[in-house]
C-alpha cells in the first residue's frame, strides 16, 4: 500500500475515534463532590398520590444566594399560578397568585418543601451524586425505622417509616440529569390503621453555569415583597424604582 495513503487512512481513522468518543467525554463534565442540591435549574413535577394536586416549579438558583420560583399549582378546586422571587432567603416577591391575601409567605412553603424532598430522595438513592450518574440507573431503597423529616426553616414535615423510594435516573447531556421517583411512606391518624400514601417526583436537573433570570438594575413594579427577616406578616406593594441591587444591599446590611 503507498505509504502516504496509509498515514491519509491512519489519520481518518484517528478522527473518526475522537468524533465516536466525545459524547463520552461530554458526560463527564458534572465535577466529582457536586451535590444534588447544587444544580443551578431544576425543574419538578409533584403528584400528590390520588388527591388530585399535582405541583410544576422551575427552580433557578443564583450563586449570589437568590433564588426564583415558576409556579403552577393544581387542585381539584383551584388552580394557582404566579412567580416568587426569595432575595437571601430574606425577602420574598412575588406576583401573580390572584385571589392571594396579604401574606404571602405561605407561597414559597410547598415548593421549598419539596424541592427539599427531591433532592433528599435523590441522594438516598444515589449518594454518590449526580456526577455519578452517566447512563440510566435504577434505584429502590427503603427505610424500615426511621421517620423522614423536612425542614427548610419556612416549613417543616414528617414521613413516617417504612418508607420507601423508588424510580431511575439519567443523563441526558453533560450538565442535565432527569429522574422519576416514587416516594412511599406511612401516613396515620390517632385511632386509625396505619395507610399508605405516596407522592410522585420528576423532573430535569440542570448543573450548567447560567445567568440569573433578572439582571441587578431589574425594577419590581407590580410585584409584591414581605420581610420573612423582619418577621413580616403581611406583603406590601413594592416601592417603585426598588431595584434588585438596591434589595440585595438591605439584605446583606440586616
Amino acid at each position: 500500500m503507498n505509504r502516504q495513503l496509509f498515514i491519509l487512512q491512519m489519520y481518518l481513522f484517528a478522527g473518526l475515534i475522537m468524533l465516536l468518543t466525545v459524547p463520552q467525554t461530554a458526560t463527564a463534565q458534572i465535577e466529582k463532590g457536586t451535590l444534588w442540591r447544587d444544580s443551578v435549574v431544576t425543574e419538578l413535577d409533584v403528584d400528590f398520590g390520588d388527591t388530585g394536586f399535582h405541583a410544576r416549579w422551575h427552580f433557578h438558583h443564583c450563586e449570589c444566594g437568590d433564588l426564583q420560583v415558576m409556579v403552577e399549582q393544581v387542585a381539584p378546586d383551584d388552580i394557582l399560578t404566579g412567580e416568587l422571587l426569595m432575595i437571601d432567603g430574606q425577602a420574598l416577591l412575588s406576583r401573580g397568585f390572584e385571589r392571594q391575601g396579604e401574606d404571602i409567605e405561605p407561597l414559597i412553603q410547598a415548593p421549598s418543601l419539596m424541592l427539599q424532598l427531591a433532592y433528599s430522595m435523590l441522594n438516598r438513592s444515589q449518594p454518590k451524586g449526580p456526577h455519578a450518574v452517566t447512563k440510566t440507573q435504577d434505584w429502590d431503597d427503603t427505610e424500615k425505622t426511621i421517620d423522614f423529616h423536612l425542614d427548610t426553616g419556612l416549613a417543616t414535615g414528617v414521613f413516617g417509616a417504612p418508607w420507601r423510594v423508588k424510580g431511575k435516573g439519567w443523563r441526558t447531556d453533560a450538565d442535565h440529569i432527569r429522574f422519576e421517583l416514587l416516594f412511599q411512606f406511612t401516613y396515620s391518624e390517632p385511632g386509625q390503621t396505619d395507610e399508605t400514601s405516596s407522592i410522585t417526583l420528576s423532573g430535569d436537573l440542570d448543573f450548567g453555569k447560567q445567568e440569573f433570570p433578572y439582571p441587578e438594575s431589574t425594577e419590581f413594579d407590580g410585584w409584591r415583597i414581605q420581610w420573612i427577616s423582619l418577621n413580616e406578616l403581611k406583603s406590601v406593594p413594592v416601592e417603585k424604582g426598588l431595584t434588585l441591587k438596591s434589595l440585595r444591599q438591605k439584605a446583606k446590611d440586616l
